[in-house]
Order: C-alpha cells, then structure tokens, then sequence
C-alpha cells in the first residue's frame, strides 16, 4: 500500500513539476489522456533533489523493509537514472564544449521506452 500511495505521489509530483533546467534535450513525450495511457516522466523531473529522494525511499525500503509483497523501485531507479543523464550530458558539454549526440540519443530512447511511471 506504502508503494502504491508513493507511486500516486511521485506521479502527481512530476504531473504538476515546475522544474527549471537549462534545455530540454529530446522531444517531450505525450501527456496520458486516460488512466491506461503510458505516464511519461517529463525530462524537467530528472532533478538532483528528486534523485536524492528517490535515493532515500530507496534507502528507507533496504534499511527499514517492506510490508507485503506490494513494493515498487522502478520509479525510482528511473529517477535517478534520468538524473545521472542529465549530469553527463552537461559535464561532456563543458568539458568539451559540444554536446554529446550519441548518449543524447541514447536518452532520449530512455525517455521514450523506459521513462514512465510504474503502477
């Protein structure tokens, strides 16, 4: 149930994010129109501050178990692994002054096939 009450919470959370970033890197993903509609996690999500409460629920769930079988860490992961894209990407651009196309695809094809809300 935790879980569950979680995921409705991340889900609201990147539903109404008024992150700001720098640019975005790929074309935004449709918003869902029904309940069985794919929720993409915008790339303005993919924050250093959601990472570090992905990584805390994370945290919590290891140091201070589950109940039941009801458990979801997909979404985190996805979080944080949007986020260490996102910190790539900039750091190749300032470390060489261009961006890096090939991992920009590649996160792209992550936002396109893996960057969804699990529920």
């Amino acid at each position: 149930m935790r879980s569950r009450v979680t995921c409705c919470l991340l889900f609201a959370l990147l539903l109404g994010s008024n992150f700001a970033i720098a640019k975005n890197y790929c074309e935004p993903m449709p918003k869902p129109k029904t309940d069985e509609d794919a929720w993409y996690i915008p790339e303005s999500a993919f924050t250093k501050k959601s990472a570090n409460e992905a990584l805390k629920e994370l945290g919590n769930q290891v140091n201070n178990g589950v109940k039941g079988r009801d458990f979801l860490i997909e979404n985190e992961l996805k979080i944080i692994k949007g986020h260490l894209y996102l910190v790539y990407l900039a750091e190749y651009k300032k470390e060489f002054g261009k961006e890096d196309e090939e991992l920009r695809d590649d996160f792209c094809k992550f936002l396109r096939t893996e960057a969804y809300v699990s529920h």
